[in-house]
């Protein structure tokens, strides 16, 4: 009597760990690990190993600014995501009022500015080259984040502090720096930095009609005071890093003061 023969194991097996593959494919872990693996080549590639460790280091420090600065007020967050070639991102949902919106957004610079601090002492006292690049990269990287350029974080502060005034004439006049410094952007060499631009333009007509109705709760005079001078604070305590370090001759600062010139 004939017996019949087991259906062959390898297909079930097969089958069994493409889903268990989908499902890590799909978990939220998995593809931000990807994304940093991926971000860390590319770059390594462009630049050099230690540069784009640094500028990793740099990147997640910022981003973890604005995500404690989510939780502060209580707002659910998704994580920091790193996109290859460009930047990162604190996803979270949005926020509630204009001052939460420029906290949130002010946080990612402060963070970096105390990560710049930290190593230009951890260097002072070691001297490590590395240890200056890190302080050189996150001093830069957070100057440019400042920059009052939608959806960057000083184009967040900007239209924060534009939409609580409630001005018309403001809100024009942001527009169209916004277009003049998007211009600038192209044709100095900024293409990155001009293509957010565009993004933030975009955001901002998209507002137009609805811009005297907005509904989230406005900062009052002084509250707008405040956020300007803690902005602008801010930005000059980074571009005196920048200089402090490249009087230094640290690592790294001749690319920040190029940058700065420019």
């Amino acid at each position: 009597m004939n017996q019949q023969v087991p259906a062959p194991k390898g297909r079930a097996r097969l089958a069994v760990m493409m889903g268990i593959g989908l499902k890590l494919f799909k978990s939220i872990k998995v593809v931000k690990v990807a994304l940093i693996g991926m971000a860390l080549s590319g770059w390594t590639i462009l630049l050099s190993f230690e540069f784009a460790a640094t500028l990793l280091a740099a990147l997640m420090f910022h981003e973890y600014g604005h995500i404690r600065a989510m939780k502060h007020f209580g707002i659910p967050t998704k994580g920091i995501y790193i996109i290859p070639f460009v930047g990162g991102i604190a996803v979270g949902e949005q926020p509630k009022t204009h001052w939460q919106d420029l906290y949130i957004a002010m946080m990612g610079p402060v963070f970096g500015l105390v990560m710049t601090l930290a190593f230009f002492v951890a260097y002072s006292v070691t001297e490590s080259h590395f240890v200056g690049l890190v302080a050189s990269v996150s001093a830069l990287l957070n100057l440019v984040n400042l920059l009052p350029v939608l959806p960057l974080d000083g184009g967040r502060v900007v239209k924060a502090l534009v939409y609580s005034g409630r001005s018309r004439f403001i809100y024009v006049g942001l527009v169209v720096i916004s277009a003049l410094l998007i211009l600038y952007c192209f044709t100095h060499g900024f293409a990155l930095i001009g293509f957010f631009g565009i993004m933030g333009l975009v955001d901002l007509l998209s507002d137009w009609r609805s811009f005297d109705y907005d509904p989230k709760h406005k900062l009052d005079t002084y509250g707008i005071v405040f956020s300007l001078v803690w902005y602008l604070l801010t930005a000059a305590a980074l571009i005196g890093m920048i200089v402090w370090l490249a009087a230094l001759e640290i690592p790294g600062s001749e690319l920040a003061m190029a940058i700065l010139g420019a």
